[in-house]
């Protein structure tokens, strides 16, 4: 087995944790791949380390372990998810509701990793098409896209389509499209349903609708939403994972749907999601 190994070298602990990591590696000579930022963040000088670029790493390792807060594996995810690699995230961030495992983990989990115990779940992601159903002009997802009034304060008109078929016109600060795994992110503040990963649905909801009747709406995953909303401003913003932003003029269609492939996720045997809502969440407290 080799690892593919990437992380977000802006967090504090990444320069010690993965040295300490990759002299455990060499010692007991597992195979691996550093990101070649992450390379060039460590300066190390050992010929027996080889690097490369993300993409490469996605299409040579066989698990990718990314160390960092719920933001880097959002963002690993999105430039992955399509090689079909598993991703196992490392929490140095303060939730790590994706990162599921702690530093001090990493070894017990590759011994697993090493002795094939494991699983590999995989977890729905979203794309969104601008003005066309297909087009280039594309946004992808893992967590939820959001259509917001590109920083105004002003509500939106949000006229919403599940494949040809209208259901409704919000009012609203504007509207998030969540796939399950986004269930517990934005969507949750805004008092959308948790939904567990393996569903296969995907979750509309209105930010603070201006109305008492105006509920979150889960649908089955193979629909497409069309959403086409109007603004004061005359521009609307579409972002994906909080992270991809893009704006579109007042009125014209955004598509959004699931993608043709699932991220995979490497999932431990010792954690389950109802573990990690009650502990990450604190529900039922």
């Amino acid at each position: 087995m080799r690892l593919g190994i990437v992380g977000n070298i802006q967090k504090s602990g990444l320069k010690e944790i993965l040295s300490q990591l990759i002299d455990w590696l060499l010692t007991r000579k597992i195979e691996f791949l550093l990101e070649e930022k992450v390379f060039q963040f460590l300066q190390f000088n050992n010929s027996n380390i080889l690097s490369a670029p993300l993409d490469k790493i996605s299409q040579k390792s066989d698990i990718l372990l990314a160390f960092g807060g719920d933001g880097t594996i959002l963002t690993v995810a999105r430039q992955v998810g399509a090689s079909g690699v598993p991703i196992l995230g490392v929490n140095l961030g303060r939730l790590g509701f994706l990162a599921e495992i702690a530093p001090y983990e990493i070894y017990d989990r590759i011994n697993e990793l090493l002795a094939n115990q494991y699983e590999i779940v995989e977890r729905l992601m979203l794309e969104a098409h601008i003005g066309k159903q297909q087009t280039n002009d594309t946004i992808t997802c893992m967590n939820d896209m959001v259509i917001n009034n590109a920083g105004s304060s002003r509500v939106i008109q949000i006229e919403v389509y599940v494949n040809d078929d209208y259901l409704n016109t919000y009012f609203s600060d504007g509207l998030i499209i969540a796939s399950p795994t986004g269930s517990t992110a934005y969507s949750l503040s805004a008092l959308g349903p948790i939904v567990t990963p393996e569903v296969k649905a995907i979750i509309i909801n209105p930010i603070c609708p201006h109305s008492l009747t105006a509920r979150p709406i889960v649908i089955p995953d193979d629909k497409q939403i069309r959403i086409v909303a109007f603004s004061e401003t005359n521009q609307i913003m579409v972002c994906g994972d909080g992270q991809i932003f893009r704006p579109v003029p007042s009125g014209v269609s955004i598509f959004v749907r699931k993608t043709d492939y699932f991220a995979r996720w490497v999932k431990c045997q010792h954690k389950s999601f109802y573990e990690t809502l009650r502990t990450k969440l604190s529900l039922g407290e």
